[in-house]
């Protein structure tokens, strides 16, 4: 029991530390945009990352440690060979996934970061800049401008984690921002028009 406690903790724990990066996504996901909580748990990150590697810890030496023989009492299940090899298997599963989670903001921004600057887009006559609220890393970028690239009409996003801001493109000279504010709310974001 102690073994699984500390595997679903430690998992638990992972997920909640990336929470501020992949909470936008998966709510963005389901449609429930608004409910950028997410991002208030990016203060929290550090700790609960050195939760996850202490519940890792002891899943490991749980799984690992030697077990003292003893007689199996009636009714009572002995650890075997193949329960311990599962359990293994499952822990190493587990952390590979918390791995996976923790760095989320690290490797989720590359897939933006690896487009290309875009210069000038041709046709396009005008450009809004939005302050964006709630960007915790490189990551939510990505996703804001992934979300406003779909919006009809825009030729360009770009996106600044660094500055909070975003600058369209639109293919027309008529922009309506009310569109560009709804996809960055379904990211899980909120966002402004910038002043003058």
């Amino acid at each position: 029991m102690k073994e699984r406690s500390a595997l679903a903790g430690s998992l638990i724990a992972a997920f909640l530390a990336s929470a501020c990066c992949i909470g936008p996504l998966l709510l963005g996901t389901l449609g429930l945009g608004t409910l950028g909580f997410a991002s208030a748990l990016a203060s929290l990150r550090p700790w609960l990352l050195g939760v996850t590697g202490v519940l890792l810890v002891l899943g490991f030496y749980f799984s690992y440690r030697p077990q003292r023989a003893k007689a199996c009492a009636p009714g009572e299940g002995c650890a075997t060979a193949s329960s311990r090899t599962r359990q293994r298997v499952v822990l190493w599963i587990t952390a590979v996934l918390a791995l996976a989670v923790a760095t989320y903001p690290g490797w989720g921004a590359r897939p933006a970061a690896s487009r290309p600057a875009s210069a000038s887009v041709a046709g396009a006559t005008t450009l809004v800049i939005l302050d964006v609220r709630g960007m915790t890393c490189d990551a939510c970028a990505g996703e804001i401008e992934h979300e406003l690239l779909r919006v009809p009409g825009v030729a360009q996003a770009d996106v600044s984690f660094e500055q909070r801001r975003a600058e369209v493109r639109w293919s027309s000279s008529d922009a309506k921002v009310d569109p560009l504010l709804a996809a960055v709310e379904k990211a899980g974001y909120q966002a402004t028009v910038a002043g003058p």
